[in-house]
């Protein structure tokens, strides 16, 4: 009977400890999931200041208008922006146990010597401690949460103003109707 219960015993520490790796694999892929999303939000906050850039830049060439201020403005919003990116895949690429080329930007395995793109050399660099790297990706991924909730905020202000112009021009098409079904019953009676 010993035996049966030091197997038992055996197979419940066996099944901790997969249950446990297995639940430290889940909160990486969550993890690396959760910073996905952060930056492809940052991309296309990326996006829409390279738009707003290239607007600024034609409307500055065109209408010959000095907008060196709103042109620096931008651009330094668009460099915040890019290096918050570059911290978050960081981030992506550690927990993924790799790292990033500084020339090519491709994400190579942690014991790479060399880039396999663009033959880049790693030097034996010491890395970032992980709880910096974690604590500067949260800190990018809560400001762009921030700028998303920004965004969602005015395009919902647009829209309620949208809604109250379209109630108003609803009553005034309504008020011009009941005027001319008014106009309309009066020439009948006239007529009558």
């Amino acid at each position: 009977m010993k035996n049966f219960d030091t197997i038992i015993g055996d197979v419940k520490v066996n099944a901790k400890a997969a249950a446990s790796a297995v639940s430290q694999q889940a909160a990486k892929i969550y993890d690396a999931s959760k910073h996905r999303i952060s930056a492809e939000t940052i991309k296309r906050s990326i996006g829409k200041k390279l738009i707003e850039l290239g607007k600024l830049t034609y409307k500055a060439t065109t209408q010959d208008e000095d907008l060196a201020e709103e042109i620096a403005k931008v651009v330094e919003e668009i460099t915040e922006l890019k290096q918050n990116l570059a911290i978050v895949n960081a981030h992506i690429a550690s927990i993924k146990n790799q790292k990033i080329c500084p020339e090519c930007e491709t994400k190579v395995s942690k014991e790479s010597k060399f880039c396999n793109i663009c033959g880049y050399k790693f030097e034996d660099e010491v890395a970032e401690p992980a709880e910096e790297a974690e604590t500067a990706a949260e800190e990018a991924a809560e400001e762009t949460l921030e700028e998303v909730k920004e965004d969602v905020a005015e395009a919902k202000a647009e829209a309620d103003d949208i809604v109250i112009a379209a109630n108003d021009a609803v009553e005034e098409i309504a008020e011009d109707a009941e005027a001319s079904v008014a106009d309309a019953d009066a020439a009948g009676d006239a007529a009558e």
